[in-house]
């Protein structure tokens, strides 16, 4: 049987990386999506390090099936999250003989400046469950680094496509901090990669030009220093950085409240499906400087 080849898309951050939409899961919700060619990176139980089915919710650092909506069409489906919708948009950007893989790192609650220092499990490839610290020794970032390595190594067709990043809430006391360990830890990652995986990166190379920096949604700029924190993002690289209009829908619509008692500070409402995904789309095809390969 012939091995398959995936192309690799990483998310990570916190909360609105992990997905927190506690919207409704209607019982057809997958059907709109070529779910037979999208997989992840399994990480809780014997799922871990197994090329898994990807639903509405990733198997992310947080695990959010506890915070399902009760009208959910089955218990535990979790929450949504940019994983699912946006890799369905990338599927006809890339070659039709590659399936695409999500690799989901993320934790709500989580900064450079708060956090604990937290453990990191080298055997599992994955950080002991908890609010952490992001930086370039991070267990969050080592499994992030380690379970990019280990998709890679599957097999040398394999090609990793960038890194959608949603991450700067909990900072808000602390702009000049967390630009200054987003920098070091991101400076790190791009040259490490390089160093150890060259020309594994589809239509690009481990540099600032793979790695998306998205909005959050519209209560945070009100919050200290999150209008700062996401300037420096579009300082950084404004070619990536993904621009999210401030009505874009948050848990206040039809959310349960289960997730964070301020309803407003999670994207919600198919708000990843509708606005968040396909926005985040465009600016990678742009960095691609390419359209839709397929006739």
């Amino acid at each position: 049987m012939k091995k398959k080849k995936y192309m690799i898309l990483c998310v990570a951050g916190q909360s609105n990386a992990v997905g927190y939409d506690e919207s409704v899961i209607s019982q057809d919700y997958l059907e709109q999506f070529h779910t037979e060619r999208i997989r992840q990176l399994g990480l809780y139980g014997e799922d871990n390090l197994k090329l898994i089915p990807l639903g509405a919710c990733a198997q992310s650092y947080q695990d959010l099936r506890p915070f399902s909506n009760p009208a959910n069409s089955e218990p535990n489906l979790g929450t949504k999250g940019i994983q699912l919708p946006l890799a369905d948009l990338l599927l006809p950007y890339i070659p039709e003989d590659y399936d695409i893989v999500v690799l989901s790192c993320a934790y709500g609650g989580t900064g450079f400046t708060v956090g604990d220092p937290g453990v990191y499990n080298t055997g599992e490839k994955r950080p002991e469950p908890g609010i952490l610290s992001w930086g370039a020794e991070s267990p969050y970032y080592y499994g992030m680094k380690d379970r990019i390595r280990y998709l890679l190594n599957l097999a040398e067709e394999n090609q990793f496509l960038g890194v959608v990043w949603i991450q700067g809430e909990h900072d808000h006391a602390d702009a000049k901090g967390q630009k200054a360990g987003f920098e070091k830890m991101t400076e790190d990652f791009f040259r490490t990669m390089h160093r150890e995986y060259p020309h594994r990166v589809y239509r690009g190379d481990w540099n600032r030009d793979i790695w998306f920096n998205v909005e959050t949604v519209s209560y945070w700029y009100t919050v200290g220093e999150c209008p700062q924190i996401w300037d420096n993002y579009r300082g950084w690289n404004e070619k990536t950085y993904v621009d999210i209009p401030r009505t874009v829908d948050s848990n206040e619509v039809n959310g349960t409240g289960a997730t964070a008692a301020i309803r407003g500070a999670h994207f919600g409402n198919d708000a990843f499906v509708r606005e968040v995904a396909p926005r985040t789309l465009k600016k990678m095809v742009e960095s691609w400087g390419q359209q839709s390969i397929r006739k």
